[in-house]
């Protein structure tokens, strides 16, 4: 991730970069300013937010005044620090600072600029970070449209933004929309890894939508004719769907130990291992990782996944014996759900059925 403009020298790797800009006396010449570019581009890859937060953070005024408000290095600066305050769990100070930062590139650099189709795409997921799935959609939606009419249907970054806009569908339930989509994306596959991957959301899509049992044998085969992360991490979603915990904890394990374990997805993988854990009668494990994603802090704490793992942990405690707290805490779960997806979308009735069993 990132929109890192400058170079460092062969060899400056992230302890180099240190080591030099310890010794300059003018941190804020050229040289330098490219230096601190790539440490930041560093420091986002590591996965290391609060450290690129404040890197960031400092380095704006310093671009600023050497190169503008508009000049694609500050433009990008800006970007990067709302993206770690979006992985911080904290898009609500990340989404205007997104917003303005895509009207920028946009007015100063041009609509077709990688830059501009980055910072949108920053956007939309701030927005699924904040649990506003609607506004996240919408900024999909006028990308993907853009990209079409410009660069083509079959063009990688109309394809990319495509498969953004699974998620918010998938996140409002809209699965009659993200399989048409996927069906779409699965005759402009180029490749058969990308077909089958597509294929394998398709399927996870379906399961989703309550036809699990039938999509378990097809992602097998697939995964068994070419075992990719993506495809072995579908396998797991849709096997917790079919009621099959304990093989799906085991993928989402190996998976897990393949990942970084600070990035957004490792953190859903985990979450999605909670539950596993929880529904193979594993409670200690459950809750271990359930604590594990709270304290990364990664959503606010009206986020969807964040009442998914706060119910996990409500229903270990139940089955430990603490009813009456448990039910407590689902009562709270239930009515965030209701508040952020409404009362009728599936995650919400899941949890008013947990509640029911309190």
């Amino acid at each position: 991730m990132g929109f890192l403009r400058g170079r460092a020298a062969p060899g400056e790797d992230l302890a180099a970069l240190r080591a030099a800009l310890a010794k300059a006396r003018n941190p804020a010449s050229v040289q330098n300013l490219r230096r601190r570019l790539q440490m930041g581009q560093l420091l986002v890859k590591e996965a290391d937010w609060p450290a690129a937060e404040r890197h960031y953070a400092d380095l704006v005024p310093a671009l600023t005044d050497t190169f503008g408000p508009r000049e694609p290095n500050t433009l990008a600066a800006w970007a990067n620090l709302a993206y770690c305050q979006t992985m911080r769990g904290r898009p609500a100070e990340a989404i205007p600072l997104l917003e303005r930062t895509a009207e920028l590139y946009e007015e100063t650099w041009g609509a077709r600029q990688p830059a501009t189709f980055q910072t949108q795409l920053f956007l939309a997921e701030a927005y699924g970070v904040a649990a506003h799935y609607e506004d996240a959609l919408a900024v999909v939606d006028a990308h993907v449209d853009y990209c079409t009419a410009e660069l083509g249907p079959a063009h990688r970054r109309t394809k990319t933004g495509r498969r953004r806009k699974v998620v918010p569908l998938r996140a409002l339930a809209r699965y009659a929309a993200a399989e048409t989509l996927l069906s779409d994306e699965d005759s402009l596959a180029d490749t058969v890894e990308e077909r089958d991957a597509v294929r394998a959301l398709r399927l996870v899509v379906q399961a989703e939508s309550g036809n699990a049992a039938s999509t378990v044998g097809p992602v097998r085969e697939l995964c068994a004719q070419r075992p990719s992360a993506t495809l072995r991490e579908c396998l797991a979603t849709v096997l917790l769907e079919a009621g099959q915990a304990a093989e799906a904890a085991e993928l989402l394990r190996d998976a897990l130990d393949e990942l970084p374990v600070r990035r957004r997805g490792a953190l859903q993988l985990r979450s999605a291992l909670a539950q596993a854990e929880l529904e193979s009668g594993n409670l200690v494990e459950a809750e271990h990782s359930a604590r594990t994603v709270l304290a990364a802090g990664a959503w606010p704490t009206g986020h969807p996944t964040v009442l998914g793992l706060r119910a996990t942990l409500a229903r270990a405690a139940a089955q430990r014996g603490a009813q009456t707290g448990a039910a407590e805490e689902l009562r709270a779960v239930v009515a965030g759900l209701t508040a952020v997806l409404g009362d009728e979308h599936p995650r919400t009735v899941q949890a008013a059925a947990w509640l029911a069993q309190c």
